[in-house]
């Protein structure tokens, strides 16, 4: 493949990724504002307690047999049912065990109604281990079109759409439970349709061995990169309670959703692209660096908007009574850009076949991690949040030595990378906190000042977003 299609492709793809991702923010959005008016804190952190046993509970479904496929050179028809047979197993194995421990996890998390909520949520396994390895074939083919029409239509229909009804008809927390099932089915159900049936090949021994050595080492940076996500959502269950994670999961939720979809975005990108050439240290080191100028780009900008009108986001998207989510939500947002940067370098670690190596850094962060907000649970919400930050620093440090160890890169090309995205947060940074010191702006509500923010969000990051793509001649 030429440059110039190799370019054009990766352009193609981009496009289709970050429609998807538009589509899914957008619904996101909708779901927020209308369900923050119809479910209480306590609501929400029900399912939020359950959404800290699924995301773990998730990782030994996968247990890296979908990313081995996607990184696999040599592909085959009976890796790909070893791989299958493997993945359907693992859904049903981890929702068998949900379903009998859930009393223990429920009265872990000092919440009785997870008992009955962590059971009925244990179906999403079965499903997530039946489509994974279709997930993983559609990403491999590099087919983001498709992709993103799953993920819009699904996230829209499957969770907003049923989640908004079902609150609705006054279903409490419920709603949100039924709605992350529909969402897991309908996306399921588009990538199925995708391919042929898998249960048709057969299985290699030698491949399930080979599958579950690269899982056990993508298992266990899988396990301390979620405690270094999630211990935070932990400890705020276990020691303040559950509407205090109901309000931390808010604020929790607008911050990460900017940094998961662009996350989402560069992981779908990088890590196929990066597979397809890992003994090319040169083009690994360029594609890197360049995935790192564009996430800074974005993710700065998106950082001081949070600071500057958090009060303001949180108003327009949750309502009055969600007022103690700003302090947290601003906090956390000083993390974005350095959780992004682990969400580019850990593609480009895995596809360059490090799994070890990332595991034990994920481990450093997740004790760290751990240490901190236990220490600092005692300080309230905000004093969590700085932990997170601060955690999220480190994290960010110890993935880009791993990416310089493998791709070779020179440091003055990753002092360049950054420049881009840190001019583009200075100059937001004085741009949208000098117009909302205008007096005759700050009589205007909180929609109106929210509104002028984001627009010269929009026309900063597009600036500079674009001098970056004029440079890589896709523009």
């Amino acid at each position: 493949m030429t440059d110039s299609s190799t370019k054009l492709s990766f352009k193609r793809n981009a496009m289709w990724a970050i429609a998807g991702s538009a589509a899914t923010v957008l619904s996101q959005i909708v779901a927020i504002v209308v369900l923050a008016r119809l479910l209480t804190p306590y609501e929400f952190g029900v399912v939020t307690a359950a959404t800290l046993v699924n995301q773990f509970a998730l990782i030994f479904v996968e247990f890296g047999v979908g990313p081995y496929v996607v990184q696999r050179s040599d592909l085959n028809e009976k890796c790909i049912g070893t791989a299958y047979r493997i993945s359907c197993f693992l859904g049903l194995l981890i929702s068998f065990l949900i379903i009998m421990i859930a009393p223990l996890l429920a009265n872990f998390l000092d919440a009785p109604e997870l008992t009955l909520v962590l059971r009925v949520y244990s179906i999403m396994f079965l499903i997530f281990g039946w489509y994974a390895i279709y997930d993983a074939l559609t990403q491999r083919a590099l087919d983001y079109a498709y992709l993103a029409r799953a993920d819009a239509i699904s996230f829209s229909i499957g969770y907003a759409g049923v989640s908004i009804s079902c609150a609705l008809l006054g279903f409490s927390y419920w709603s949100l439970v039924i709605g992350h099932i529909s969402q897991m089915a309908i996306r399921g159900t588009f990538l199925r349709l995708r391919h042929k049936n898998l249960s048709q090949y057969q299985m290699s021994l030698n491949d399930a061995r080979s599958i579950m050595h690269f899982g056990f080492g993508q298992t266990l940076s899988r396990i301390a990169s979620m405690i270094a996500s999630q211990a935070d959502g932990y400890v705020v269950a276990t020691r303040l309670g559950i509407t205090a994670i109901g309000t931390y999961g808010r604020a929790n939720q607008l911050v990460t959703m900017p940094a998961a979809q662009l996350g989402q975005i560069f992981d779908k990108l990088i890590f196929p692209h990066i597979s397809r050439t890992q003994d090319e240290h040169k083009r690994s080191a360029t594609t890197y660096l360049n995935a790192i100028t564009g996430i800074c780009i974005l993710s700065f900008p998106v950082c001081v908007l949070f600071w500057v009108c958090g009060e303001s986001i949180v108003n327009f998207l949750l309502g009055a009574k969600w007022h103690e989510v700003t302090q947290p939500l601003k906090v956390l947002a000083l993390a974005i850009p350095f959780r992004l940067i682990h969400k580019v370098s850990d593609p480009t670690a895995r596809a360059m076949g490090k799994t070890y190596s990332r595991a034990w850094r994920q481990w450093v962060v997740a004790v760290s991690l751990v240490s901190l907000v236990l220490i600092l649970s005692p300080y309230g919400l905000v004093a969590i949040a700085w932990a997170v930050v601060v955690t999220s620093i480190v994290d960010a440090g110890l993935m880009v030595w791993l990416c310089f160890r493998v791709t070779h890169f020179q440091i003055s090309q990753l002092t360049q990378a950054f420049k881009p995205g840190l001019y583009a947060g200075l100059v937001a940074l004085l741009a949208i906190n000098g117009i909302l010191e205008v007096p005759f702006l700050q009589e205007l509500n909180d929609v109106f000042q929210l509104l002028i923010a984001c627009m010269f969000f929009v026309v900063i990051v597009f600036f500079f977003l674009r001098n970056f793509l004029k440079r890589l001649n896709l523009a």
